[in-house]
């Protein structure tokens, strides 16, 4: 057995030739690297001295080099399918490859795109010949346009979606079949009864306009009233829902409903299914009635729901009931004495006609004695009347507004009784016409209540 201190010897002896083994490796390791590394610097020398040095290139250079190997290719491509006229085809695509070049060049030298320019030619043509047939109706494309129907088509797309906006008064359900229909009044709901605005909290938002509620319940007793927006359905009926609760608004129509022309959704009246001579509009945008001017009456638009003071539809509103109780068979022609005028304007000129008729009426009450005073009145209202018993248009006598004078007690003859008992007879009839149709809009607003009630 071998004592502690061999022991311990051999095992420093293992240990010093491990240290050294180790060491051996790493240094070769370490050569061979060096070794490596030298070959790779020798190697990459030597490719770099072989390489030839890349020289800068134009542009023309480039493109011309470009034409070139699309020709070699398309020589190629050629030779390939031509079989024994290889050569020939070799030869024609080495000529058709110089004058290619050649073009390229000159097309590079001058940096004119052929594509693009012809790209445009292509999308700016046709356009400008369809802006001219639409500016200019005479123009060589509009005639072109008519005379193969393709203006038709396009203008039957502007058109409303029927024929009949409104039903037949005869088709209205609980009215009676011998009553005349009454006038119609349109109105335009953005800007004239209700303000539009928006905000990012909570987007859109309707305001109506002063006084809008009393319009609606008074002209409803006189007239069959429409209101027509251009606006789509699905905006403008909750509006109406919530403007209108009580159904004093007999029929609503839309954008669908109005004829497109020059950027504008027009009214026309022509398709309303009514008579044009009893229709009064009134509307912010005199363009939206191109095609019917004189049955507007222009308001101011209602752009600021802050403003409380608006008094517009107040205004007009006597001068509306005025136009349905004297049963004007001409309402355009009784417009026709406030041409240029908007709302307020006609109300200031009717309340003066008002008062200038009352101070008649009194000067015709105290007696012959005040016929005098006259000539310093402006002239009656009404015209005289032509031989036959026809008598002109009516004008606005706003009787309704004054009052009848007292009823005599004497028994008058001669013209003035005459004149005096049938407009007394007027009168009645017309106060029978106001309360039969009372008795139908309040019979009709009654169902309402009642479906709405069920319904809820």
């Amino acid at each position: 057995m071998l004592s502690l201190a061999s022991r311990s010897s051999m095992t420093r002896l293992s240990r010093l030739g491990t240290i050294h083994g180790t060491q051996v490796t790493k240094t070769r390791s370490r050569v061979m690297s060096n070794n490596f590394r030298n070959k790779l610097q020798r190697s990459n020398t030597s490719t770099a001295a072989a390489r030839p040095i890349r020289q800068a290139v134009s542009k023309e250079e480039r493109a011309l080099r470009r034409a070139a190997r699309k020709e070699r290719a398309n020589a190629f491509v050629s030779s390939m399918g031509a079989g024994e006229g290889g050569a020939v085809a070799s030869e024609s695509a080495a000529a058709a490859s110089s004058k290619h070049a050649t073009l390229k060049t000159f097309a590079a030298s001058s940096s004119i795109d052929a594509t693009r320019v012809a790209w445009y030619a292509f999308m700016i043509v046709p356009a400008a010949l369809v802006g001219w047939g639409v500016m200019y109706e005479g123009s060589p494309p509009a005639r072109l346009s008519r005379m193969v129907g393709f203006t038709k088509q396009i203008e039957e797309f502007s058109l409303p979606g029927r024929k009949k906006l409104l039903p037949d008064w005869s088709q209205i359900e609980n009215v009676p079949s011998d009553m005349a229909p009454p006038p119609l009044l349109v109105l335009d709901l953005e800007h004239t009864l209700v303000c539009p605005t928006w905000d990012r909290k909570y987007g859109w938002r309707y305001s109506k306009r002063p006084g809008v509620d009393k319009f609606l319940a008074t002209l409803s007793q006189y007239y069959e009233i429409v209101v027509f927006t251009p606006s789509i359905d699905s905006l403008a009926m909750p509006v109406i829902a919530s403007l209108d609760p009580k159904g004093h608004i007999m029929h609503q129509l839309f954008r669908n409903s109005t004829h497109y022309v020059n950027g504008v959704h027009c009214k026309d009246l022509s398709w309303m299914n009514r008579n044009q001579r009893k229709i009064i509009v009134i509307d912010d945008e005199e363009a939206a009635l191109q095609f019917q001017p004189e049955n507007l009456i222009r308001v101011k638009p209602y752009d600021d729901p802050s403003d409380r003071e608006d008094n517009t539809l107040e205004r007009i509103k006597p001068l509306l009931v005025e136009i349905a109780r004297e049963g004007y068979d001409d309402i355009p022609g009784v417009l026709a004495q406030f041409k240029g005028m908007d709302a307020d304007q006609i109300a200031d000129e009717h309340e003066l006609r008002v008062s200038n008729l009352r101070m008649q009426r009194e000067v015709n009450q105290r007696g012959l004695g005040s016929f005098a005073s006259l000539k310093s009145l402006p002239p009656p209202e009404l015209p005289p009347q032509m031989a036959g018993g026809e008598s002109l248009h009516q004008q606005l006598t706003a009787k309704d507004l004054v009052g009848s004078a007292p009823p005599s007690q004497t028994t008058e003859n001669g013209m003035i009784g005459w004149m005096k008992r049938r407009q007394q007879q007027q009168e009645e009839l017309q106060k029978d016409k106001v309360q039969l149709w009372t008795e139908v809009m309040t019979k009709k607003q009654a169902e309402r209540k009642q479906k709405m009630e069920e319904v809820a």
